[in-house]
């Protein structure tokens, strides 16, 4: 319940929390003694959902504020992200090994895996290393949060940044369609994450409804990210099957399977894709503007029910 606008509370307030409560938990996290790569994923997740609540504030934290705070959690997780790829591909290809376990031996891609692992056992110093970073960009980042100031209280606070999600998203959905590039799916998943985090905020404007559609977008940001972590496996199966063509006959059949295994991943998001942007952005604003409404409306009916 912490990543979510609550009636009682002003935006300002709201916002200051959700901020600190994800800064909270990226710092516990990083300070996690085993399980690295469960603790580099958390933490990037808290980092990533502190940049969809800036992005859904941004026109009232103002140009200059929001790009350096964006940026700021960007370089963070992009320096986490750089020590966890092989754990992530190793979750993807047991992932692949799951789906089409009718189809492999036990020890399917042995080699591989092999490989990844002695690649992500190497990186534990980095990760440790990195980890002690955050910490101590932790204690800054909580300063700056102090610093925000978001004047207005009503859906226009947060009206612009929904907006503007909203429609980011539906147009990466059109051009993921349109040039069906790893490019173009990778860059809709950023922006459906983006808007599925915006959702979540707000999700107490309507539970029982936002927590369907929620879940909804959740579901496609998963195919989005399996089929993004897919083409990265590819991209490194390709390169290992050139420096060991004894085992080309293997590599063959992993990139045969990935690129099966990504078609079911892109034909399930477009249908998905559809109906979750299927109203105009002027509609879906529309709407969600009457339900923040009737949201706080509902608190000077009935304020005991309220908290």
């Amino acid at each position: 319940m912490s990543y979510r606008f609550k009636r009682q509370e002003s935006v300002g307030k709201a916002v200051e929390r959700i901020a600190l409560e994800q800064l909270d938990k990226a710092q516990e996290q990083a300070r996690a003694k085993a399980k690295l790569d469960d603790a580099i994923h958390d933490v990037r997740v808290s980092f990533k959902k502190l940049r969809g609540l800036i992005r859904l504030v941004r026109d009232e934290l103002g140009n200059h504020r929001y790009k350096r705070e964006d940026t700021y959690y960007r370089d963070l997780n992009r320096q986490l992200s750089a020590v966890r790829d092989s754990a992530a591909l190793i979750e993807i290809l047991t992932k692949l090994q799951e789906r089409f376990r009718d189809e492999l031996s036990g020890d399917a891609f042995e080699a591989l895996r092999k490989l990844l692992a002695r690649d992500k056992q190497g990186r534990q110093a980095d990760k440790r290393k990195a980890l002690v970073e955050v910490r101590k960009k932790v204690i800054a980042a909580r300063q700056q949060v102090r610093k925000w100031k978001i004047k207005d209280d009503g859906f226009a606070a947060v009206g612009k940044g929904l907006r503007r999600s909203y429609t980011a998203a539906g147009k990466g959905f059109a051009r993921a369609c349109d040039k069906q590039t790893v490019s173009a799916f990778h860059e809709w998943r950023k922006e459906v994450k983006y808007f599925w985090y915006h959702i979540e905020l707000l999700r107490e404007l309507w539970p029982g409804q936002l927590k369907e559609f929620a879940d909804q977008i959740k579901t496609l940001v998963d195919y989005l990210s399996d089929d993004h972590d897919l083409a990265l496996l590819r991209k490194r199966a390709l390169a290992e099957s050139k420096k060991e063509p004894d085992v080309g006959h293997e590599y063959e059949a992993l990139l045969a399977l990935i690129d099966k295994r990504r078609a079911e991943l892109q034909t399930q998001a477009a249908f998905l894709g559809r109906r979750i942007f299927a109203e105009s952005p002027e509609t879906f604003i529309s709407r969600l503007k009457e339900y923040w409404r009737a949201w706080r409306e509902e608190e000077k009916i009935n304020p005991i029910a309220a908290t």
